[in-house]
């Protein structure tokens, strides 16, 4: 009597590295060749394709990293979270799940380590990994003009003041009911995976990254009552600039940012489109918790 072979999850892996960070050339040569081992079909961008060696170059198929969604079932990617949230901007509509793994400390994202990643490999293809839904933010910036561009953010959208402005005031709704001005530094507006970044530094509570939710922290208000607000993630949310003379910039996820001029709106509202994280079932987020924020 025979038994079935058991047949890997993934045939088509997609592999991105941040060049920049320690072993990178190490930790990618090591990920890339335990998966040819598998006979798994690798996929990968052009400067990742860089830090291998010829005879492993080979055997990889290189294409544009904005097309690499298209081609894949999953992506690893090798980095930090900051390399996490660049890979996630990719993904957009595709429903392609993301595996972060941090060369140095834990990160909220990148959740798995170098020293356990033969394990996680073996995990992954054989479909041992859980897929968990995480709601991201689409944000419509419309110019006085009537010019629009539309961003996506995993983990937030910030108004910000320029360094030496003063006081700005950035005028507030949701689904069209007026909430406040807002008058200070700026205003956050995160997703609950995002409430861990930089809304945390600014005194906003830690959400469970699962829940349809958005976090509204204000940045050094100037009245010391405002603070932190929850809202239903299905809400939409518009913000508009009241301050004429100030240099005030709104960023997306850390990662791009664009001056705001008086006379903009922006529209936050959920995307239908949630990010797909690979987790391993074994660890809890409490876990990610107590490891990042040194509880107990």
């Amino acid at each position: 009597m025979t038994t079935e072979k058991k047949q890997d999850k993934y045939k088509n892996i997609g592999v991105i590295v941040n060049p920049t960070k320690d072993d990178a050339s190490k930790g990618v040569v090591k990920v890339v060749s335990m998966l040819l081992q598998k006979e798994v079909n690798v996929w990968t961008d052009e400067e990742t394709t860089n830090l291998l060696p010829e005879k492993i170059r080979e055997k990889v198929k290189v294409i544009d990293r904005i097309c690499l969604p298209d081609k894949v079932e999953v992506m690893i990617v090798l980095g930090g979270d900051g390399t996490f949230l660049n890979v996630a901007r990719l993904i957009d509509k595709k429903p392609v799940p993301l595996m972060g793994v941090n060369f140095g400390t834990l990160g909220f994202l990148t959740e798995f380590s170098m020293e356990e990643i033969e394990e996680s490999i073996t995990k992954l293809l054989k479909g041992n990994f859980i897929i968990e839904n995480r709601p991201v933010i689409r944000v419509k910036l419309t110019r006085k003009n009537g010019h629009i561009t539309i961003y996506r953010c995993v983990n937030e959208v910030v108004i910000k003041r320029d360094t030496l402005a003063r006081i700005i005031e950035v005028e507030l709704k949701a689904n069209g009911k007026f909430v406040s001005v807002f008058r200070g530094d700026g205003l956050i507006v995160a997703t609950p995976t995002g409430s861990t970044a930089y809304s945390l530094s600014a005194g906003g509570p830690i959400i469970l990254p699962t829940l349809s939710a958005m976090l509204i922290t204000p940045i050094c208000p100037h009245t010391l009552t405002m603070r932190p607000l929850v809202i239903d993630g299905n809400i939409v949310l518009s913000a508009q600039l009241k301050t004429l003379s100030e240099t005030v910039m709104v960023i997306f996820d850390g990662q791009e940012g664009i001056e705001l001029r008086k006379g903009d709106r922006l529209d936050i509202a959920k995307s239908p489109y949630d990010l797909l994280i690979l987790r391993d079932p074994e660890k809890s987020y409490y876990q990610t918790l107590r490891e990042k924020l040194h509880w107990g």
